[in-house]
């Protein structure tokens, strides 16, 4: 959801612009004597919804001090990811207009894009025709990005996943399945690939795109994404963010699989590695909500795997 007024002397300078002929001078020059507000969070990113003269608008992403280039990492990671796909598939995946930095931190704007309605029945109608779009895309890009994962990489899988089941701060439920699926890749009974992952995906970060569009949504927020990461996890999360079907969402686990070559149990599996990848590096994710949502994809995912 975008924040209209994180910044509000941000707002108002970014208003104030002249134009948008030159995006990052205007926005360069307006940001340079801007601080963050005291209950901004050093890490936060301020996302800012900015009316240009033109009368076009805007959303501005601005890194924290504590993480100053977040932003343009997700640009770097999002970037990649479209390079691998069709013309299809990497539509949906928004592009900034523009890029920059000043004192340090990087900074993006972005086109702006619709939100869902506001009325209870067309913001369902319009959510129960998301759902089956949104995980249309992740099998085409499943398609379109999987590789088998090396011998390197098969190593990295085995050491997270050890590593959640070691720690007791998990649930028995969760960290069973990790030794479950540790032993599956010791044994050869399980080959996995990796492929494009989100790794935010839920509704909040699903926007709606124009008429001309392909696709009818734009997904955004990609500072967590990896153009290595795994199938399964983007589709949990985005299931249980927009209160999929559960027969939706195992129309879309058998078509993966399928993709895949692979069996039922692999759906916790593969959602084991994102989690395990992610707890190895959690950056400014709050453990506490980690293992949170941890448990709660682990538990959603076995639903699937039997």
């Amino acid at each position: 959801m975008i924040d209209p007024v994180s910044l509000a002397d941000l707002t108002c300078r970014l208003q104030r612009a002249p134009a948008f002929s030159d995006p990052v001078g205007a926005v360069g020059a307006v940001l340079s004597d801007v601080v963050a507000a005291p209950e901004e969070a050093a890490d936060a990113t301020s996302k800012l919804a900015v009316a240009t003269p033109e009368g076009t608008s805007v959303f501005v992403t601005v890194s924290g001090d504590g993480n100053p280039d977040l932003v343009a990492r997700g640009v770097r990671k999002l970037t990649k990811i479209r390079r691998k796909l069709s013309d299809r598939y990497a539509e949906p995946i928004v592009e900034p207009l523009e890029t920059g930095e000043f004192e340090g931190r990087s900074f993006a704007i972005w086109p702006m894009l619709g939100q869902l309605p506001q009325g209870r029945l067309s913001r369902y109608l319009t959510k129960r025709g998301l759902r089956v779009k949104v995980m249309d895309w992740l099998s085409g890009m499943l398609v379109e990005t999987k590789v088998p994962a090396g011998a390197q990489e098969q190593s990295r899988i085995a050491a997270n996943l050890a590593r959640l089941s070691a720690d007791a701060a998990h649930p028995d439920l969760l960290r069973r399945a990790a030794d479950a699926a540790g032993e599956r890749l010791a044994t050869g009974r399980w080959a996995p690939v990796n492929c494009a992952q989100h790794s935010d995906l839920w509704m909040g970060n699903v926007m709606m795109s124009g008429p001309s569009a392909a696709m009818p949504f734009g997904v955004i927020d990609w500072a967590g994404a990896r153009s290595a990461g795994y199938p399964f996890f983007d589709l949990c999360r985005f299931a249980i963010s927009s209160n999929a079907p559960s027969k939706l969402v195992d129309e879309h686990v058998a078509r993966q699989l399928r993709v895949l070559h692979g069996e039922r149990a692999d759906v916790t599996s593969y959602v084991l590695c994102a989690l395990g990848e992610m707890q190895s590096d959690l950056e400014h994710f709050p453990e506490e909500m980690f293992r949170a949502m941890a448990e709660e994809t682990t538990v959603f995912a076995r639903q699937f795997s039997q």
